[in-house]
Parts: structure tokens; sequence; C-alpha cells
């Protein structure tokens, strides 16, 4: 299995760090992962002792500037690598839950909340924040017990970063958690699914593939909706990988977390020190065809509305339990700022000049699928509160178990779909 590796400014080069009991870095990470594995290492004792154990104190366990230096360059995460690197025929882990010190560290494994049984001491919850925050660049290995600063996270104790698009974490220390520091892990994919995997897989028909790629072509915006860990970031994934083929994609996101592009642009809003609006906004001035959005989740609905209404149609994930539920928060989330009346912003979504389709992800007849996918329909007039007019284009029957279709009501497919 592939392993993440430091981001180009961190790499060891030759006499960066003097390792006396491995040549290589490679040599050391190994040995480090094969006494997890066979598991030597108590997560419940301090970090020297547990090396001591070991027999790697010498090496890294002083805490002092060399030995800090030594882990800049060890893309090792002390009690995570337990899930970072699925058994052979064991499902992989998506999120890791670590609530504090000598606390169980909760796992998600194939969709089924499980206590690992594994309760880390203070100072491996500190490594494993350090090691996160210093392969994210988010701090210099210089200083590696400084903290972001509110441009780079959501507070003075609260941190949200990627490591290589592998790792996206959340960090908490007090006075935030007072119990201690935490951590709030998602391992993504090291290979994300294309949509002929979700259509293997039953998630999808191919028809849909033929729906979001025709609709994006044809400057239609695309709404993903679904709970938390329904697969939202998936399809758009997938859809990304297939539409990114032809045409160039602006992609922006809190931290990176979707997979690159042939002819795209990743912005990071954390790194940026803008708004996710302003990010959105600035994308019109790279040429676009198509504006990815990881998670709208406020004024930037507004902007991507805009960017629609414009000629530059987009792709976006929200959080919500069904489609309807979708575009009321769309709409109240474009009406945050108060810069535009609720009337036109209501008129905004779905107008002609900005079609619109709304997907749901969510457990369709015992499983994970894409349950239902609208086509928003144009109402002249609409004022803000009224109910949105839909065409339901995939509707997934549960007494069936089978999908029901419909056509696109729309100029954009009326002749095709």
């Amino acid at each position: 299995m592939q392993t993440s590796t430091p981001p180009p400014h961190t790499a060891p080069h030759a006499g960066d760090v003097h390792l006396t009991l491995f040549n290589t870095i490679d040599e050391a990470l190994i040995e480090l992962r094969r006494e997890c594995a066979r598991g030597r290492i108590d997560w419940s004792r301090p970090v020297p002792e547990a090396l001591r154990a070991i027999g790697m104190h010498e090496e890294f366990g002083d805490g002092d500037g060399e030995a800090l230096r030594k882990w800049r360059l060890i893309p090792w995460f002390g009690p995570l690598e337990h899930f970072l690197h699925a058994a052979p025929g064991e499902p992989a882990v998506s999120d890791v839950l670590i609530n504090g010190p000598g606390r169980p560290i909760t796992i998600f494994q194939a969709g089924q909340r499980v206590r690992s049984g594994i309760e880390p001491h203070l100072s491996w919850i500190v490594f494993l924040q350090r090691q996160l925050l210093l392969h994210a660049g988010m701090v210099s290995p210089e200083d590696p017990d400084a903290w972001p600063s509110r441009a780079g996270g959501h507070g003075e104790s609260q941190v949200i970063g990627t490591v290589e698009r592998r790792i996206r974490f959340a960090l908490t220390r007090p006075p935030a958690t007072p119990i201690g520091p935490t951590v709030a892990v998602r391992l993504l994919p090291l290979r994300w699914m294309t949509f002929d995997d979700l259509i293997a897989d039953g998630i999808a028909l191919p028809e849909m593939k033929d729906l979001f790629l025709h609709a994006l072509r044809s400057g239609v915006s695309i709404l993903v909706a679904g709970g938390t860990g329904s697969g939202k970031t998936t399809l758009t994934a997938a859809v990304l990988r297939e539409i990114g083929k032809e045409k160039r994609v602006l992609v922006i996101e809190e931290a990176a977390e979707l997979p690159m592009l042939e002819d795209s642009v990743h912005l990071e809003v954390l790194r940026s020190g803008h708004t996710f609006a302003d990010c959105v906004r600035f994308t019109l001035r790279q040429k676009p065809d198509i504006i990815a959005v990881g998670e709208v989740r406020g004024p930037e609905a507004l902007a991507m509305l805009q960017a629609a209404a414009t000629g530059h149609p987009g792709i976006g994930t929200i959080h919500a339990p069904d489609t309807l539920s979708a575009l009321a928060n769309l709409e109240r989330m474009a009406c945050e700022d108060g810069s535009v009346p609720p009337d036109v912003v209501r008129r905004m979504i779905g107008a002609r000049a900005a079609p619109l389709i709304v997907a749901h992800v969510g457990r369709y007849g015992g499983r994970r699928r894409i349950g239902r996918v609208d086509e928003v329909l144009v109402q002249a007039g609409a004022q803000a509160g009224a109910g949105f007019s839909l065409q339901p284009l995939f509707t997934f029957e549960e007494d069936r178990g089978a999908y029901t279709r419909r056509g696109v009501q729309g100029l954009w497919g009326e002749r095709r779909f």
C-alpha cells in the first residue's frame, strides 16, 4: 500500500539530519511501522517510555531540537498508524476519533462505529497533532510546538487541514476542549472511485453519469446533498474526474481533499487568508469552465449562484437529508451576509440563466446509493420562503427496489433525457 510522503519543502536532503541507527529515513519508517504492527508500542505510556521499550528512544525520544527535526522527515503518525494501513481482507477505516487523553479511540469501519481499545497518553496526542501540522506544512520544523495562526485555522485552539490528500484532520486543544487535545481524522482514499466504479457497486446508474456530464457541458450546476459520510465527496470526485478530461475545473476547498485533475487549479481557503466567497469570485479571473466547491456552508452559496448566472456552472456538496432541504439550506446560506434581498436569491435558484439539478446520496433500500435526482424548475416571480418546484428525474422506490425515471423539462436536456 502506498504511503504519504512529506510535502516538497520538508523532503530530506543530504546532511540535513544524521540518523545513527538507520541509514535512511525509509529504514526508520519501516522499523516504526513494524513495531506498531506487532503491537509492541504501548500508547498508554508517555512517548519517551514507549519508544525506550522498543529500543528507539535514543534516536527519537528526547524531544530535543535534533530529534524533532528527525520527526519532521518521517511521515509516521503514532497511534494513527494502526488505522492508516488496513490488513488484507479487512475493510478500510474511514474515520478516527481521539476524544482526549486516556479515552478509547473510536473508529468508523465499513460504516460502523467501533471502539478500538487504544487509550493514548496525552503525550501521544500532542505528538500526533505536531506530526500532522508539520507534514501539512502548517508549522515550521524549527518551532514544531507552534500552533497555526487564526488565518490558518478556525481559532487559536482549533485547526483543520490535510496531509498529502490522504489525511484530513480537525484538531483542538484547551481551552476549546478543557479535557485536553483531541484529533478527528478522515482517511481519504488512496484511489478515488470512478463513476464506473459507482455504477458497478450499485451506487449509481449509467444514465446518471450521462445526465451529470451532459448537464455540466450544458451550463447546468449540480448540488450533491447528503449526510456525513454518505458519499457526497466520492460522487463529486467521480463526476469531476470525468468532466475534468474535457473541461478546465477550478476547485475550492477549505483544505485539499478532492483529486487533482489534468487542467485544474486548486485553491485552499484556509491557506489563502480569504473567505470562501472571495475565492469563488477570484476563480472567475482564471478562465474556469466548471467551479467546484468542496462543501457549501455559507455565503459562498451566493457567489456560486452569481457565477452560474454568468455562464460558469459549478458542482458542490451540501449537508441535507433530502433534495428539498438542500435547496432550503442553499437559499438560507446565500442570504447570510444580507447583501442581496431574499426574494432575489430565490429567483436565482433554478433561474433560466442558471439551471440546477440536485442529487441526494444516502441509504436507500438498505444500502448507500444515489436515491434521488431532481431538476429545479424555473419559477417566474418566486418569493423567498415559497416551495421549490422540482421535477424528479431519478427516484429510488423502496417498495419496488428500483428507480422511477422522468424526463428533463429544461431546454438543456429535454430532447436527450
